[in-house]
């Protein structure tokens, strides 16, 4: 049924609430575009920038399983990341809004509300993960007017690496298994084409899991899978794994494994496996405290 002139939908009347009773944004005043993001990862590397988006979706999920760079105190949220809110970001009168592949189906619904361009840092598929995000920050940054702010990202980058290479120097050289435990019995393994295992190539870490994998560089095994490198080491990401765990830990198939009875086994907290160099640059520094805990 469709709603009598005159009367606002409820999404609506709850959106136009919502603007009325955020706070006003600590940037808005700031000389420069203003960018709304729908998704993560356009959110992730605008903050990498220097540049806060006005609004971006779940807000309270990216501070959990994103981290960093932190969000702004004051910024709008967007709601789902799979159904952003289009009417706060209309009121919000954005000057760019950016948006994920996934998402090009609301294009042309965004672009009725201002200028809408797609940013993809990922390159799944490619030979060079790293090169493909550095290429795709760069053009965002060109295209935002922030060559200086992509050049001190570059930068920074490339010094968490030099450092975490340094201290990897010391790193026993055993291959790793990179994943989440998802439960007792399964686990999502990354395997040689994610983007963890592209940092890995930079310290020469050889990837254990030599079998098939997603697009994305990941697939969902039980553990007993991993018993095909008894020499291996595991590395758990996130903190669901460490939630996790103890109930895997209490399989005695689990039990049985190598790396988990001589103890070959460490964790670190949440970095998205996707995103470009933002998240790159976190696993880099996180993983190599991991491996070499004792060093430096």
């Amino acid at each position: 049924m469709r709603p009598r002139p005159g009367l606002l939908s409820r999404r609506a009347l709850l959106a136009g609430l919502a603007f009325a009773a955020a706070p006003a944004f600590a940037g808005a005043d700031v000389p420069g575009p203003r960018v709304a993001v729908l998704d993560w990862v356009s959110g992730q590397n605008l903050l990498a920038l220097g540049i806060a988006p006005v609004a971006m979706p779940e807000l309270e999920r990216y501070a959990r399983l994103v981290v960093e760079p932190a969000v702004p105190t004051q910024m709008h949220e967007l709601g789902l990341r799979s159904e952003p809110n289009l009417e706060l970001v209309d009121r919000l009168k954005p000057d760019l809004v950016l948006l994920a592949p996934e998402l090009e189906p609301l294009r042309e619904r965004v672009a009725r509300i201002a200028p809408v361009e797609s940013f993809d840092p990922n390159g799944f598929g490619r030979v060079d993960l790293l090169d493909h995000a550095r290429r795709a920050s760069k053009a965002l940054a060109v295209r935002l007017d922030a060559d200086q702010a992509f050049e001190a990202l570059a930068r920074s980058v490339d010094d968490t690496l030099s450092m975490a290479a340094e201290r990897l120097h010391a790193y026993d050289g055993r291959p790793l298994y990179v994943a989440t435990i998802i439960d007792g019995r399964r686990l999502l393994v990354f395997g040689r084409n994610s983007l963890f295992q592209t940092v890995l190539d930079r310290f020469g870490i050889e990837n254990a899991w030599i079998g098939a994998t997603s697009r994305f560089g990941h697939v969902t095994l039980t553990a007993d899978r991993l018993a095909q490198r008894p020499e291996a080491r595991l590395l758990c990401v996130g903190d669901s794994s460490r939630a996790s765990i103890g109930a895997l830990l209490a399989s005695p198939v689990v039990t049985s494994l190598s790396f988990v009875r001589e103890r070959r086994i460490a964790l670190i907290p949440d970095v998205l496996f996707y995103g470009g160099l933002p998240p790159a640059r976190r696993f880099a520094r996180l993983v190599s405290h991991a491996l070499v805990p004792g060093a430096g």
